[in-house]
């Protein structure tokens, strides 16, 4: 029978029963202990590296976060930036211009800076998500402590059953 084995992040071939190893999350992704600089292909503003390191620390900190979270986090460290923007745009244009768009023929619409917030909130929630933000998500995240274990288990004890 052939082995299965497991390549990591960092390349190296993991046993399948050494899978879930201290250090590892389930997902064979090594948890970051330190956040590393903001990638240079995304090309971030001084602003959207605040953010980035902002919340990267706090993320570090959780000991959950991964290499494959770092694209997660410089999406919210756009989002944040760009959500901002259009927030003051619409604050220094007031209700006519930042909330409300008028054309030539007295047509009126919301105003491209009020769609770009728009977006950049349902953004944030999905990445508020992803990170356990929320306090509802934060509850999802809490790995679920073990039971007693001088409690029975019913669910096994009817695999566990045998039919005569």
């Amino acid at each position: 029978m052939k082995e299965n084995k497991l390549l990591n992040m960092s390349g190296e071939i993991v046993e399948w029963e050494n899978a879930t190893t201290t250090g590892k999350n389930q997902q064979l992704y090594d948890v970051l202990d330190k956040l590393p600089a903001a990638m240079a292909k995304f090309n971030l503003t001084k602003d959207q590296k605040f953010w980035y390191k902002y919340f990267g620390e706090q993320l570090i900190s959780s000991k959950k976060l991964t290499k494959p979270d770092l694209v997660h986090l410089h999406r919210l460290a756009t989002t944040i930036d760009f959500y901002i923007q259009a927030e003051a745009e619409i604050n220094a244009r007031g209700f006519q211009g930042g909330l409300i768009q008028t054309f030539a023929t007295g047509a009126t619409n919301v105003s491209g800076y009020v769609t770009i917030r728009e977006k950049m909130i349902k953004d944030m929630d999905e990445l508020s998500k992803h990170f356990g933000f929320s306090f509802k998500d934060r509850n999802k995240l809490v790995d679920v402590p073990k039971g007693d274990p001088g409690q029975g288990d019913l669910f096994t004890g009817f695999l566990n059953q045998k039919y005569s």
